[in-house]
């Protein structure tokens, strides 16, 4: 699928003539900068099922004037279950399509379990602590483990995660999905995996991660798609 320039929003669905075709029409409901996001994460793999009929109809619903909002509203408009929760699972399955609404109740180990689900070769993994109650923080696959606590960073917006799950005193400690995102990357890592997880540009309320290779990865953060821009933060989030 390719995209003509998108215009400025003026043409809506109703307004389809006889002759107009869903891809210009998409195109010119949709901002230039929609288009350039579009067209981005298709050269990275990603969007492998989007044709002009299905961009149409999520161009259609975009509302938000915020950029970095109408691009996860793309994105969850594409991988979300919909009316077709099938469809939405295998997709999220084969791009490693991982949202987390920040303030959204979840436990560590919940989200450790959704993570790891996407890279099935990883086996059973399990949030754990290794040396007794006091010991670190780890995420475990087999005979790797990688530990989490370390991996978050305070120069960051990312929303926390407790661990009363995993804690009985009255202040347990936090992580960030971030972190238990290296995590997972770095045990892909010993298992000899290509592909990491990547966080894209999200909005204020939505964190969003996806399965990419280096190369990718690289291409996306250079053009401006990735939450990390600097190809040091590219490779420290992906454990490359």
């Amino acid at each position: 699928m390719s995209l003509e320039e998108g215009a400025t929003g003026e043409t809506s669905v109703e307004k389809r003539s006889p002759g107009m075709s869903a891809e210009r029409l998409a195109a010119q409901l949709l901002e230039e900068a929609d288009v350039g996001f579009v067209r981005a994460l298709q050269a990275a793999g990603l969007f492998a099922e989007l044709d002009s009929d299905e961009l149409l109809l999520l161009a259609s619903e975009l509302s938000e004037p915020d950029e970095d909002r109408r691009w996860v509203d793309l994105l969850e408009g594409y991988y979300g279950d919909g009316a077709d929760a099938e469809r939405g699972s295998r997709r999220r399955s084969a791009d490693g399509f991982f949202l987390q609404r920040l303030g959204e109740p979840a436990t560590a180990a919940g989200l450790v379990g959704r993570l790891s689900a996407l890279f099935p070769a990883l086996g059973a993994v399990a949030l754990e602590r290794i040396g007794g109650d006091d010991g670190p923080l780890v995420v475990r696959a087999g005979e790797h483990f990688c530990a989490v606590l370390e991996d978050a960073d305070e120069n960051l917006d990312t929303d926390q995660v407790d661990l009363s799950d995993l804690e009985d005193d009255d202040g347990p400690p936090m992580v960030t999905v971030r972190g238990l995102v290296r995590a997972i990357n770095v045990l892909l890592d010993r298992h000899g995996e290509r592909e990491r997880l990547m966080s894209l540009r999200g909005d204020e309320e939505r964190e969003v991660y996806v399965r990419l290779g280096i190369t990718e990865a690289m291409t996306l953060a250079r053009e401006g798609y990735l939450e990390d821009d600097d190809p040091e933060d590219v490779m420290e989030l992906g454990a490359w």
